[in-house]
């Protein structure tokens, strides 16, 4: 994505969406396992540079997996009237992609369809830092 389109996109503040008390980590090889019921799968796209503001090692994976507990701001997300309240449009996942000094939040629905907004760096690296980890490595 150019630097035109990031500035382009909405500011928004992350802990907004997620409490790090309630965002876990998970190992890749159980990606394809499901979360709880109220959990959405979480994906963060990271760069080296990132990786050494990490308090925990990542074994230099450009990929960290996890699941994140519904909070109200998603749940209004999915329950937005720009999605119909049918199986279509609701939240399929969520991404998070490292693009330097702001990174992209998206939103992907169940119909192919994303919502796209811009998070600071810092604010990521906050919320990576204090979430749950596996107790094995990644």
């Amino acid at each position: 994505m150019t630097s035109e389109k990031i500035n382009d996109l909405e500011l928004v503040n992350l802990s907004d969406y997620f409490d790090s008390r309630l965002v876990r980590l998970i190992p890749a090889d159980a990606v394809a396992t499901s979360g709880g019921i109220s959990e959405i799968p979480l994906t963060f796209n990271i760069h080296t540079e990132v990786q050494k503001k990490l308090n925990f090692e990542t074994k230099k994976l450009q990929q960290l997996y996890g699941f994140a507990i519904i909070t109200k701001k998603i749940k209004e997300i999915n329950e937005s009237p720009y999605y119909p309240d049918k199986k279509e449009g609701k939240l399929r996942f969520i991404e998070l992609n490292d693009c330097g000094e702001v990174w992209i939040l998206k939103f992907e629905f169940l119909d192919d369809t994303t919502k796209l907004y811009a998070v600071k760096s810092d604010e990521v690296i906050k919320l990576l830092n204090n979430c749950r980890k596996p107790q094995q490595n990644f």
